[in-house]
């Protein structure tokens, strides 16, 4: 059996991996868009500690969830998949991993923090695929393993020059907000005085001996921000290897670990998988809101904002689902976790302004230089 083109004749079978693959580039590219842009609804929204925003994302998250179960599984007439516990378990572990973040930006930064739990999440995921590990068969459609260990490094050596010109897009106006101060308290301040810079206010120190006790209460805190320090960097890995971790669970099911009783469809897990990303979110709120009470941050603009966000990033998600299937976690993952850094940049140089320090543009155009081959090279090893 096969098509003929010309004077060629395709086996079938060639043409449904092509197929395939096709599918599974298209996912790639949906979900690489969404994850890109699922953020920029609640860009100039205040969204605090992050935990209100999470369990309002969730809701968005369930919709597509629900939609996907109706629309896109095997079941017939609307029917919602059988709900499984271990894919919601997955789904949970990824809101665990996302939870983290904003304790995580506080303590090491966002770029640092971003780069280390995007990296750990991609390795995660290309190692899980590429020697198939926690119940998944080793992948065996790389028809150019080099290329994509390559790829690999590329994309990841990439996330540390992106986290740079993250770093230095803020400094310009950083010095500019310091300089300011500098002059307003140059009216005020006697020449052996220091102005203290601090939130964007100027106080006048008396110029003053450090003393021995003084000196002991800064080694002091110097060793508790270094321990904060580390537990934000080790936190940020734990996350990042969550949202690695988020499919295999689904993945294991649909291939028979345990045992042959489960769907063999990936969309039938999707809504078990959203409803564990919204139990846990929930769960979290209500922990919230016990310990803060009144201090919670739940501002009522933030909630349309959020769920559009959810939305979108669902929709993303079932996209990465179906990639999974069609090109392996080897290729999905890296590329997915390269392309909203492309994206990303591209929206915010033409479209809001950002990437403006020159340091900032040759640390992007390096990351730019190393990311697209490292995309490309991915793509092309199951060629």
């Amino acid at each position: 059996d096969g098509s003929t083109v010309g004077l060629v004749c395709i086996p079938s079978a060639q043409i449904q991996q092509m197929e395939n693959l096709a599918l599974g580039y298209i996912c790639c590219l949906i979900a690489g868009l969404g994850f890109a842009v699922n953020y920029l609804p609640v860009k100039s929204c205040e969204i605090g500690d992050g935990i209100f925003f999470s369990a309002a994302m969730s809701v968005g998250i369930l919709l597509v969830g629900l939609a996907t179960g109706m629309f896109f599984t095997s079941t017939p007439d609307f029917e919602l998949p059988a709900f499984e516990p271990l894919a919601a378990a997955g789904g949970a572990m990824w809101m665990l991993g996302n939870l983290m973040c904003p304790y995580i930006i506080q303590t090491i930064g966002l770029g640092l923090g971003l780069t280390v739990w995007d990296l750990s999440n991609m390795l995660m995921g290309w190692v899980t695929g590429y020697f198939g590990l926690f119940g998944l068969p080793r992948e065996e459609n790389l028809k150019q393993p080099w290329a994509n260990f390559v790829g690999m490094v590329l994309a990841s050596v990439s996330l540390i020059f992106f986290s740079l010109a993250s770093a230095f897009d803020f400094e310009p106006a950083r010095e500019v907000e310091i300089k300011k101060v500098k002059s307003e308290a140059s009216t005020v301040a006697s020449c052996g005085d220091l102005p203290d810079i601090e939130d964007g206010q100027t106080t006048v120190q008396e110029p003053a001996t450090l003393k021995h006790g003084e000196r002991g209460a800064d080694a002091g805190s110097d060793r508790a921000n270094r321990m904060k320090a580390m537990l934000g960097f080790s936190m940020a890995i734990l996350a990042g290897v969550l949202f690695g971790s988020t499919f295999d669970l689904p993945m294991d099911l649909k291939n028979g670990v345990f045992g042959p009783d489960h769907s063999q469809h990936i969309m039938d897990y999707v809504f078990s998988h959203f409803i564990g990303i919204s139990v846990a979110a929930l769960v979290a709120l209500t922990v919230y809101i016990t310990v803060r009470g009144k201090k919670s941050h739940m501002p009522r603009q933030l909630i349309i904002p959020s769920l559009v966000s959810g939305v979108i990033w669902g929709i993303a998600q079932v996209a990465w689902f179906q990639a999974n299937i069609e090109v392996g976690f080897a290729i999905a993952f890296p590329i997915i976790g390269s392309l909203p850094g492309i994206i990303g940049l591209f929206i915010g140089c033409c479209c809001l302004g950002e990437v403006r320090a020159t340091r900032s543009r040759i640390f992007s155009l390096v990351g730019l230089l190393l990311r697209v081959p490292g995309v490309l090279l991915i793509a092309l090893s199951s060629v």
